[in-house]
C-alpha cells in the first residue's frame, strides 16, 4: 500500500484520566536521531531524481519530508518496545533469508491508526498501523505483509507513481483540457470533476499494476522465508474481509447496561435519521480505508496467488507470542482513544475486549464509568459533536454505528442514572479504587 497513509489528526482539549497504564510514548527518546534520519533519506531520495521535472519532484519530497515530520510531533505514531521489538524480529528473519535486499536504511514506524494496514514511503520508510496487528493472527501473515511492502520499495512504486502523476499533469493533453476548463462559461464545476475523475483513474490503473508487482515479488521475498507460504493468501483474505467493515464484532450494549433499577431502553438504538451524515465523504472511520486494499480487487489477486501457492485450509492457532503482542496493540489503541476523548471508538473496543476477556475487570469499570462521565460531561457543555460525530449512511460499520447511535441518544437525564447504576453495580469489586470512587460520588450528586 503505496500511498500515504491518512492518520486522524484531533486536536483536542478534553483527556480522559486514564485506567491502564501507558507502556508506549509519542515522541521517541531518541527524536533528533529519528528526525535526522527522515531529513536523510529524503535527501537522499532527491538526489536520485534528474532530468526534466527534477525541480518539482525535489520540492514534492522536500514538502513530505516536513509534513512527516511534523506528523510525529503531532502524535501520530508511537513508540512501543515490545511492539517494535516483535516486528523487527519478523523483519530479521525476511532480510536474513534475502541479503540482496537493500535495508540499511529502512524504518518501521507504527501508526496509532486502528485501520488494519502498512504502507511504503518509497524512502526507507515504512509504516505500520496498530490495526494490523490486531489483523493478523500469526507471524507468518505479518511476515507476508511486510514482505509485500518491501517489494513496493524494490521496484520503486512510489518513485514510478510520482514521476508519473508529474508527467501526466504536464501532458500537452492535460494542459490543453485545462486550458478548455478554464475557458468554459458553464458547466465549469463539472468538468473540472470529471478532468480529476479521468486523472484519479489513470492513477488507480498504475496502482492495480503496481499492487499485482508487488504481489508477485512480495511472494519470493516471503517464500525465502521460515514462514509458511500459504499465510500469503491468509493475509489477503483479512484484508478482503475488512474492506467492508474493521470493527467487525457485534458488542450488546444490553449486555452492559440493562439494570434492575433502570431496565435498558430499546429507543437507545433507535435510528434518528436527523444523525445520519448523507455526505458519503464524511465517513470518519473510513479514514483511508480505501488503502486496506489500495489494494483493490483483492479477490482476483487472490486467484491469481493461488496459481503459485497452495492453499491450506487448517486453521492455524496464534502463537503465545501474536497473542501477546495482540493484547498490547488493542490495550493502545484503547489508551488512544481514551487520551482523544474519541468516546464511541474508546467505549466499542472497552465493551469488545471485555467481552472476549481480554480486558482486566477493573480496567472495563474505569473505562466505561469515565466514558460515561465524559459523554454527559460534552453534551452538558454542547460539546459532543466534536467528539462523535454523525453516523455516516454509506458507512458499513453497524457495530460501531450502534455504539455511536446509543451514544446520541442517551439524554442527561438517562446518562446520568445509566452512570450511576453502572457504577453501583461494580461498587464492591472497585471499592478501593479512587478513580471510580470519585466518578461514583460525580453520577451520585447529579442524582439527588
Amino acid at each position: 500500500m503505496q500511498k500515504t497513509i491518512l492518520t486522524a489528526l484531533f486536536s483536542l482539549s478534553f483527556l480522559f484520566t486514564l485506567a491502564q497504564e501507558k507502556t508506549f510514548s509519542y515522541i521517541p527518546k531518541n527524536k533528533d536521531s529519528i528526525f535526522s534520519y527522515v531529513t536523510k533519506v529524503n535527501e537522499i531520495k532527491k538526489s536520485k531524481f534528474d532530468g526534466k521535472y527534477k525541480k518539482e519532484i525535489k520540492e514534492i519530497i522536500t514538502e513530505r519530508n516536513t509534513d512527516f515530520i511534523k506528523t510525529i510531533k503531532d502524535s501520530n505514531y508511537i513508540f512501543d518496545s515490545k511492539i517494535s521489538g516483535y516486528l523487527n524480529k519478523i523483519l530479521g528473519e525476511i532480510y536474513k533469508s534475502n541479503p540482496d535486499l537493500k535495508t540499511a536504511d529502512n524504518y518501521f514506524f507504527i501508526s496509532k491508526s486502528p485501520i488494519p494496514n502498512a504502507a511504503s514511503y518509497g524512502n526507507g520508510i515504512f509504516t505500520v498501523n496498530l490495526g494490523l496487528f490486531n489483523l493478523v493472527q500469526s507471524d507468518d501473515e505479518l511476515a507476508s505483509i511486510l514482505s509485500h511492502e518491501i517489494a513496493h520499495q524494490t521496484l520503486e512504486h512510489v518513485d514510478k507513481s510520482m514521476l508519473s502523476y508529474i508527467e501526466k499533469i504536464n501532458s500537452k493533453e492535460t494542459k490543453k483540457k485545462i486550458k478548455e476548463v478554464t475557458k468554459k462559461e458553464f458547466g465549469k464545476r463539472q468538468a473540472v470533476s470529471d478532468l480529476i475523475k479521468d486523472l484519479n483513474y489513470n492513477f488507480l490503473r498504475r496502482t492495480r499494476k503496481a499492487e499485482s508487482q508487488a504481489d508477485s515479488l512480495g511472494l519470493v521475498i516471503f517464500s525465502k522465508t521460515k514462514y509458511k507460504k500459504s499465510a500469503s493468501l491468509d493475509a489477503l483474505k483479512r484484508l478482503d474481509f475488512v474492506n467492508d467493515m474493521i470493527f467487525n464484532e457485534p458488542v450488546n450494549l444490553k449486555n452492559h447496561f440493562d439494570f434492575s433499577e433502570y431496565p435498558f431502553k430499546e429507543a437507545w438504538l433507535a435510528k434518528d435519521q436527523n444523525l445520519f451524515d448523507i455526505k458519503e465523504s464524511a465517513n470518519d472511520y473510513a479514514m483511508d480505508k480505501d488503502s486496506v486494499k489500495t489494494h483493490p480487487d483483492i479477490p482476483i489477486r487472490l486467484e491469481l496467488l493461488k496459481k503459485f501457492v497452495n492453499e491450506d485450509n487448517s486453521t492455524a492457532q496464534p502463537s503465545s507470542e501474536i497473542q501477546a503482542i495482540k493484547k498490547i496493540a488493542a490495550d493502545n489503541s484503547i489508551e488512544i482513544f481514551m487520551t482523544e476523548s474519541r468516546i464511541d471508538w474508546a467505549l466499542y473496543q472497552t465493551l469488545l475486549m471485555y467481552n472476549q476477556k481480554q480486558l482486566d475487570e477493573k480496567i472495563y469499570c474505569n473505562n466505561v464509568s469515565q466514558i460515561l462521565k465524559k459523554t454527559y460531561e460534552f453534551k452538558n457543555k454542547h460539546l459532543f459533536g466534536k467528539y462523535v460525530g454523525l453516523i455516516n449512511g454509506f458507512s458499513d460499520e453497524k457495530n460501531l454505528d450502534e455504539v455511536k447511535q446509543f451514544l446520541h441518544n442517551i439524554e442527561l437525564k438517562s446518562i446520568k442514572k445509566i452512570g450511576l447504576q453502572f457504577c453501583m453495580k461494580y461498587q464492591t469489586v472497585m471499592q478501593n479504587d479512587p478513580d471510580f470512587i470519585k466518578t461514583t460520588e460525580f453520577f451520585t450528586k447529579l442524582n439527588q
